[in-house]
Parts: structure tokens; sequence; C-alpha cells
């Protein structure tokens, strides 16, 4: 089944969804299993871009939240309201949602949802190419998601700050921010992320400053936590990196034996992307088929003495 297919599947059973739930609310009173069932709706019609209906449904769920004087309701509604308005590109408007419901949770003192809404106006001022705002909005809800100890908000507010920062050119706090996405990879025990960071901190150093040694260091950091854990993918890219940096330091000798290094990893897993990409490597040093395949017969007949001895 096609993933078309999968997708027009799964919109029917959402539309039966609606009509059963639709039917059901004609029995019910109005009251709160009402609102209950008419918020399921307008979440399912959020979900197949009926933003109209959705919207119309969610400022009728408002209005009994409100009558009702229950503010954790509003606040739940206007977060989703604020997601309709950005997922139908009103972001402005979607903003201005989020921090009407931003003000309720605050004085509620709500951690988790504070850290949504402020995502969600961050992700809103992007759109609208507002960086300045978009930043403080991230930083502060990095600040926040750090300080309640919640590591996975706190790495995805850092994400769209580098994502910010990297449109600005703005390298040296890129930097800082692959440093602390570095820590809190760390605190969660997260390896491939700790691996990642430490490849990203080389390439700033490698292609923005041209530090090639300092480069070099990061490199081989994430290089050894990826053979330790055995990805094969980040061991490859890992002995590229390595390999380009010894080859910007003049240690040409160092470099190839990198690359000869990489291609016998890339044809023992049959990864085709990597092995044409240390052939060309190793071409640009002057290398013709015949000499790579002679590097590397060499290069494994030392491999296999080692294991031996």
């Amino acid at each position: 089944m096609s993933s078309q297919e999968q997708n027009e599947l799964s919109e029917e059973k959402i539309k039966q969804m609606i009509k059963n739930k639709q039917k059901k609310l004609q029995e019910l009173e109005k009251g709160s299993e009402y609102i209950k069932e008419l918020s399921d709706i307008a979440l399912l019609q959020l979900e197949l871009e009926q933003y109209e209906k959705s919207e119309q449904n969610l400022l009728t769920c408002f209005e009994h939240f409100q009558k009702q004087k229950d503010r954790l309701g509003q606040a739940s509604v206007l977060g989703i309201l604020g997601t309709l308005y950005y997922k139908s590109a009103n972001y402005k408007k979607s903003i201005e949602t989020y921090e009407k419901a931003l003000k309720i949770y605050r004085d509620l003192s709500q951690i988790q949802e504070r850290i949504m809404c402020l995502k969600g106006i961050g992700n809103a001022y992007i759109k609208l190419n507002k960086l300045d705002n978009a930043s403080d909005t991230f930083f502060k809800c990095a600040d926040i998601s750090s300080k309640n100890k919640a590591m996975y908000d706190f790495l995805d507010c850092l994400g769209n700050l580098i994502f910010i920062f990297e449109k600005k050119e703005e390298w040296e706090v890129i930097f800082e921010l692959y440093n602390k996405s570095l820590k809190a990879f760390q605190k969660i025990k997260d390896k491939k992320g700790i691996i990642t960071s430490y490849f990203n901190l080389g390439i700033i150093k490698k292609n923005k400053e041209q530090k090639y040694s300092e480069a070099l260091s990061y490199f081989k950091r994430g290089t050894n936590l990826a053979i330790d854990g055995n990805y094969s993918e980040l061991i490859l890219k890992g002995l590229s990196y390595i390999g380009e940096s010894f080859y910007y330091l003049g240690k040409i000798k160092e470099a190839k034996e990198q690359f000869i290094r990489g291609l016998h990893l890339a044809e023992k897993i049959n990864a085709g992307n990597a092995i044409q990409q240390f052939k060309i490597l190793l071409n640009s040093f002057g290398l013709n088929e015949q000499e790579i395949q002679k590097e590397l017969e060499s290069f494994r007949s030392k491999r296999a003495n080692k294991t031996k001895s």
C-alpha cells in the first residue's frame, strides 16, 4: 500500500470518527460531556485541515469555559487555536492567541504548557522572518526548560536558535549553542546527540574559523564515541572530517590513511555513496583505482596482523 493510499485511508477513518461523534453530540445536553465531544471533533477537523469548522467549534468550547470561569479550559482552547492559526499561515493571530494562553498558564504556574506556547510563538516569529523576536522567545523558553529539567524541550529550543543564528551567520553564538547542546545530550546520555554535537563544533572550527587543530580534536572525540557505539554511518562521517582536517594541516599521509580506513569500512558495510566519496578524495591525492586498491590491501593486511598478535 502506497503512502498516498494510507493517507486516504486515514482521512476516511477520521471523517468517520467525526460523523460518529457528531451523531453522539445530538444525543447530549450542552454541558461538560458535550464540550468534550465538540473539542474532540475540532481536533479531528484540525487534522483534516478543516480550519474554519475547527475554529468555530473551538470558539464554542472557549465560550463554555468562559461561562464556567474555567481558566485552564480557556487556556487549553487558546493553545489549540494558536496551533490552528499557525497551520493556516495566520502567524500574527497565532502569536496573539498563544500569548493569551501563555498569560493564563503563567498565572496558574503551568510550566510545560508555558513551554509549548513559547515554542509556538517562536516558530510563528520565524515564519514572519522576525528573527530577533524569535530568538528572544526561544532563549526565554530554553531558560524555563533548563530550570525545570525539561531537557528535550531545551534541546528543541536550541535547535531553533541554531537555525535562527545560522540565517544571521553569527557563528560565535552558534558555537556556544552547540556547546550547550553537547552538555544537554551528555545529561540525558544521548550518545548520537553527543557525537553530532562534537562534529558540529568541529565543522564551525574548520569551515568558519579555519582552526584545523581545534576542529581535528572535536572530530576525533566524536569519531571515537561513534566507534565505541559501533555507529557505522557516524564513523564514516568522522573519518572523512578527520582526514579533511589533516589535509588542511598539511598532513597528507595522515589524511590519506583516514580516507583508506573510511573506504575499508564503507566497502565492508556496502555504503555505496561513502565508497564513492572516499575514492574521489583519494583521487584528489593523485591515486588511481589500482593504487587505491593497493593501499587498501596494505591497510587490511596490517589490520589482520594486528588482530593475530
